[in-house]
């Protein structure tokens, strides 16, 4: 009997951690709290798994989010954005994303870019 509790117990906390493992955001170009001296082509963002990307905005510095697109329209671990020119300034890239297994997951980067772009 004490066996039959452990392996329920084993298996119960298995499915738990797999009901908690939404994917995350694993690398994004421009890095999070980097300096760039140019404009980036592109806007980067690569997941753990597979998320479709629902929403994204730009802000510079205090002016309003501007929206970002065309947005893909199929999930994927690696999703690339052409990036608007940008000129100097601090910026702020925000994001929202769902999961294969519908977890939304919202976020940001901020970065700067330097004079002379």
């Amino acid at each position: 009997m004490r066996i039959a509790r452990i392996a329920c117990a084993s298996v119960l906390m298995a499915c738990s951690a797999l009901v908690f493992a939404h994917t995350h955001l694993v690398k994004a170009v421009p890095a999070d709290g980097s300096t760039m001296t140019v404009s980036p082509p592109n806007f980067v963002l690569k997941f753990a798994e597979p998320a479709k990307l629902t929403a994204l905005s730009l802000q510079k510095d205090a002016e309003p989010a501007k929206k970002i697109g065309p947005l893909p329209t199929t999930p994927s671990a690696e999703i690339s954005i052409p990036a608007p020119q940008l000129v100097a300034g601090k910026y702020v890239l925000s994001w929202r994303a769902v999961s294969d297994d519908g977890h939304v997951m919202p976020g940001k980067v901020t970065f700067t870019v330097g004079p002379g772009t």
